[in-house]
């Protein structure tokens, strides 16, 4: 039972929550909850659980405000996970009690993330995102089912959580890393009247970063210039990647890490349309490809201005 309630409460916490406190009390549910799972059956509990699941309905109707409250509940959600797992391991030797804990909390991060990560794609990504209304009813009708099958089939609950872990298992990097990133964008927006709105110099670039560039000629040392970014969908990278936009002589290339290596994308040869400044990122937009690909940076608002965005990527030759 312990991994598919791991999921669901990373999926949608408070409907989890919601659904165990209230099955026992509206006959959902006969048999005693295993463990101490029954302890959430109270009144309170279910008030204030409800309340909870009513306001993150509401807040994820609005991307920034959603971005921020996921961006806490990254804390929130393996805590939660963890202490699921102790209710439901209520009497088990440590032995069982300690691993399972640290599993339920790695997965519950793991769901969070993976779906926020999504959230995050569609919200920074310039096509027509899906109905945010349907998407949040897709994922409790998969938090609920969950639940339900690890309430009454806890064997046909564990496959469905397997079969799940493999279907995100591909796009699951690239949605993490989205999802740190947009968090990181969040902090960035909390504090940035403490950071002046400038490109980082050579000096202050991560090692890796300036060793990516050792050999390149038109990137001398003292003119090197650069700021962290996320790219979507950029050819060359995978499809949400965070590393370097570093301008040289010779144009703009972003460098990120690739496993145990670095990698570099020229920008050069890409078609600047639009630079947008949202409430927390500023956004290069590229042409799309021949594949009707969008392409985008994000900066942000500690990096560079509009301003000096436009002068370095507006002019860039098709």
């Amino acid at each position: 039972m312990l991994p598919p309630l791991a999921i669901a409460a990373g999926i949608d916490l408070y409907l989890t929550l919601l659904f165990i406190s209230a099955a026992p009390t509206v006959g959902l549910w006969a048999l005693p909850l295993p463990g101490a799972l029954g302890d959430l059956d109270s009144p309170g509990i279910l008030i204030m659980v409800g309340t909870f699941f009513v306001l993150e309905f509401a807040v994820e109707r609005f991307p920034p405000a959603a971005l921020v409250w996921n961006a806490f509940h990254a804390i929130i959600r393996p805590l939660s996970g963890i202490l699921l797992a102790l209710l439901l391991l209520d009497g088990q030797p440590l032995a069982v009690t300690l691993p399972g804990s640290i599993l339920a909390g790695a997965l519950a991060f793991f769901a969070h993330g993976v779906r926020s990560g999504g959230a995050v794609v569609r919200w920074l990504g310039t096509t027509s995102p899906p109905s945010v209304l349907l998407v949040s009813l897709a994922e409790d009708v998969v938090a609920l089912g969950l639940v339900a099958l690890a309430l009454g089939a806890p064997l046909w609950a564990s496959g469905g959580a397997v079969a799940l872990l493999v279907t995100v298992a591909r796009p699951a990097p690239s949605l993490l890393r989205a999802f740190r990133f947009a968090s990181q964008l969040a902090i960035g927006r909390v504090f940035q009247t403490l950071h002046q709105r400038r490109w980082r110099r050579a000096e202050e670039l991560p090692e890796w970063v300036r060793a990516s560039l050792e050999d390149d000629t038109l990137a001398p040392g003292g003119a090197l210039r650069g700021s962290r970014v996320g790219t979507y969908r950029l050819d060359g990278a995978p499809r949400f990647a965070i590393g370097w936009v570093v301008v040289r002589e010779g144009g703009p290339m972003f460098v990120y890490r690739r496993r145990w290596s670095s990698a570099e994308v020229d920008l050069s040869p890409l078609h600047t349309t639009s630079i947008f400044e949202g409430d927390f990122f500023r956004r290069v937009d590229f042409d799309a490809d021949d594949r009707g690909t969008l392409t985008c940076l994000f900066f942000g608002l500690s990096g560079p201005s509009a301003e000096s965005l436009r002068a370095e990527f507006l002019f860039i030759p098709a």
